[in-house]
């Protein structure tokens, strides 16, 4: 199951509604920027810059909503919300991290 990491009214709505076009189950956890939990170890061992929305995607790790969206259109195809190119391929500057 995906898990979306995010914060409220944040660059993290828009995969959330991606998620919400493609209707597939996902979790979403809070990273409270008001405690700096986008600072914590835990959440820089995921995403180093420690900005939010962070999807874990079983071992893969994707940050940038950009790359996210590109990442869940990408994962299904059938909705065609892309076309299929490989966009990350043009876009170097977005991260994904392979664990």
């Amino acid at each position: 199951m995906y898990k979306l990491f995010y914060y409220p009214l944040n660059a993290s709505m828009v995969p959330h509604f991606i998620f919400e076009e493609l209707q597939t189950d996902f979790e979403l956890i809070l990273v409270d920027r008001k405690n700096e939990a986008h600072k914590a170890a835990s959440y820089l061992s995921l995403n180093p810059a420690g900005r939010i929305p962070t999807l874990l995607d079983a071992q893969q790790v994707v940050f940038e909503s950009a790359a996210i969206c590109i990442h869940l259109a990408e994962a299904h195809p059938a909705k065609m919300l892309i076309p299929q190119i490989d966009l990350l391929y043009w876009m170097p500057s977005w991260k994904i991290k392979h664990s």
